[in-house]
């Protein structure tokens, strides 16, 4: 979900198993939402697999990413200015999700003949609080209140590394003092103020503050070039492969209660696997280009397939879903895994050239 161009170690070149992990990331939060979407009418009314919380350990994994990507990005050899890094992050992550929340929109108008704007128009301005449609943009509200605190803690003359740091470790106090002071609404708020304030400081039961945290502090070893994240592995497509799925077994299995260590578990295991990708290699080859592949495209594919999952979804129920449950979401796995790569070629890729290419010509032309 966050830009490839920050996936770059300080002599160049991308950093493969970065790519790799956000394509695999993505794939399990395709996974999930399937799984889960199959058990809803006009569906199968049950999921076919037990997956528990696979889907949020893929994100866990993203924030991961998202946190040593920003940090690379403001602190590299070529550092941006704030405007350029907003300006960058703006053109590479916006007008794309623009046209996949109005599109998800239109789609859902047709589909119930009803109209609700507001989740739409929140989704497409990352309104803090509130409901968003499609969903899946919760992730980009919080990855973008994460750039925003590191723009103005750190770019400034007197960097303000305590408040970030603060704000990195700041869930688990607030879920403890949600449990001290027998006050549930601190993490269920219900008035719009505390809500802003649970989103900013708590976030949601995944935590993400402190994977964001983890990636920031990954950035910073990779940048003073610590031995800790020196390449040390060979085959980085297998190794993040087998580290993605092992830990997501794991997470699945274990503490799957709604509380403050799972989400500490969480933390833990995709900082694990991310570093995996950090220190690992692959030599040119058909994995590389399925990873690189997969990677590229999975901002395409996190935001495009929940609708084309729907749409597959429609389409079995139509026919009365002819085919087993287990196989349907393998299915649609697969084809909105796809659909998510051609909509990155010929939609996401060409409208991010545009945009940029209209931005250089205002620029000659300032």
């Amino acid at each position: 979900m966050t830009d490839i161009e920050g996936a770059r170690s300080p002599k160049g070149g991308i950093v493969p198993g970065i790519q790799y992990l956000r394509g695999f990331a993505a794939i399990l939060v395709v996974i999930w939402h399937v799984n889960w979407l199959v058990s809803l009418p006009p569906s199968y009314g049950i999921s076919p697999f037990a997956l528990a919380e696979t889907g949020l350990f893929g994100v866990a994994i993203f924030f991961v990413i998202s946190g040593f990507i920003i940090t690379i990005v403001s602190f590299g050899p070529i550092r941006a200015t704030r405007t350029e890094f907003f300006v960058r992050r703006f053109v590479r992550i916006i007008p794309f999700m623009w046209v996949c929340v109005i599109g998800y929109n239109l789609l859902s108008m047709a589909g119930t003949a009803r109209i609700d704007l507001l989740p739409g128009l929140r989704a497409m301005a990352l309104w803090p609080i509130g409901e968003l449609r499609p969903h899946v943009v919760w992730t980009l509200r919080l990855d973008f209140i994460s750039s925003t605190l590191l723009a103005l803690t750190m770019w400034r003359p007197g960097p303000l590394a305590y408040l970030l740091a603060a704000w990195f470790v700041a869930p688990p106090a607030w879920f403890a003092a949600s449990r001290l002071l027998a006050w549930p609404e601190l993490l269920q708020p219900e008035s719009s103020s505390l809500a802003l304030a649970t989103v900013v400081g708590y976030g949601n039961i995944m935590m993400p503050n402190l994977q964001f945290g983890m990636g920031f502090v990954l950035g910073l070893l990779w940048l003073k070039a610590h031995p800790i994240v020196q390449n040390r592995f060979p085959a980085a497509f297998l190794l993040t492969l087998a580290a993605t799925i092992l830990a997501t077994a794991l997470v699945g299995a274990t503490l799957s209660e709604d509380n403050g260590l799972r989400a500490l578990w969480w933390t833990l295991f995709a900082t694990l696997v991310v570093w995996l990708g950090i220190v690992s290699t692959e030599a040119p080859g058909p994995w590389h280009s399925l990873g690189m592949l997969l990677g590229n495209a999975s901002y395409s594919i996190y935001l495009t397939h929940a609708a084309t999952a729907v749409v597959l979804i429609q389409i079995s129920a139509r026919l009365h879903n002819p085919l087993p449950s287990a196989l349907f979401v393998m299915m649609s796995v697969i084809v909105s895994i796809l659909a998510g790569i051609l909509i990155h070629w010929y939609i996401e890729q060409p409208l991010i050239a545009w945009c940029r290419r209209l931005g250089r010509r205002r620029s000659v032309v300032a």
